[in-house]
């Protein structure tokens, strides 16, 4: 019995160095500043977007042996972290180029913290003020998939009075085409013809993101 409890201990032993070899480095710089790691440049694309979210990458080239870098998006006016991510790959440690993106969801300008990470939990790291700018999100098109155009017509005589009633989108603009000629521009135009008889009325509606569609109706004049 005792036996087996001494190999069980040494088993532990033997595994615990390849288990620790497996993990990924600890985030963390405990054992102070590294003397001979050196962050040499930083690339950040894109550093202006117009829209959120935006995928923003980054590319840290790093001289020494470093394990890890690892990027943290921070807002300036809260210093609330917006976005972090790291870079452990083979270019990293074997050649210094440490490559890696992340999405950013809002707007704003941001400040980018750099860590380099190094042997024996050992860091170093700079920041780049006011690095990444992005612009507000887009507003979404609430017209309801389509725009329908509709009016309606009360003829006194030879008087029309014409009233808009599309439903969906709401119209930007309005096309009307009497039928004799004459068109207008207005919303709910009046229009008086020259002489009686029967006239195709058509009203093109558009809409603020430039989609369109036509209706004609008939009118009877008398």
């Amino acid at each position: 019995m005792r036996r087996i409890a001494i190999f069980f201990v040494l088993a532990l032993l033997v595994l615990m160095p390849f288990s620790a070899m497996a993990s990924a480095p600890s985030a963390s710089c405990k054992g102070g500043t590294c003397s001979n790691l050196k962050i040499t440049k930083v690339n950040i694309s894109p550093a202006v977007s117009k829209t959120a979210p935006a995928k923003i990458g980054f590319t840290g080239y790093i001289s020494g042996p470093v394990k890890l870098v690892q990027y943290t998006v921070i807002d300036p006016k809260t210093g609330k972290v917006v976005g972090s991510t790291s870079s452990y790959c083979s270019k990293c440690r074997t050649k210094g180029i440490c490559s890696c993106s992340c999405i950013i969801k809002q707007a704003g300008t941001f400040d980018v913290k750099i860590t380099a990470y190094g042997s024996g939990n050992c860091c170093v790291s700079m920041v780049k003020k006011a690095a990444i700018t992005i612009g507000p999100a887009k507003a979404p098109v609430n017209d309801h998939g389509k725009i329908v155009p509709s009016f309606k017509s009360v003829v006194s005589g030879k008087k029309v009075t014409f009233k808009d009633t599309t439903s969906g989108v709401k119209p930007t603009r309005w096309d009307w085409n009497f039928g004799d000629g004459y068109r207008s521009t207005a919303q709910n135009p009046t229009h008086t013809y020259k002489k009686a008889g029967t006239y195709t009325v058509c009203l093109t509606a558009y809409s603020n993101n430039n989609n369109y569609k036509l209706v004609c109706n008939k009118v009877v004049v008398k």
